[in-house]
């Protein structure tokens, strides 16, 4: 299964970036343009992964500074 992911942005409604209800499942190319926008704009960002990811994956939204 290929490998899909949440960039979820963290506001003060929602600290924990925990309410996925309406973020959509997005390919790697397309989170991690999501995620390097969210860092472009200086806000805090989840990203939560499903399927088959590999660690370069996972290590490029770290390097954004994102919370896995």
């Amino acid at each position: 299964m290929a490998a899909t992911f949440q960039v979820i942005a963290i506001s003060s409604l929602d600290p924990d970036g925990s309410d996925t209800r309406n973020e959509p499942m997005l390919l790697y190319p397309d989170a991690l343009k999501t995620a390097r926008q969210l860092k472009s704009e200086g806000k805090a960002f989840r990203v939560i992964a499903e399927g088959d990811h590999t660690e370069q994956q996972l290590r490029s939204f770290l390097e954004l500074g994102a919370l896995v």
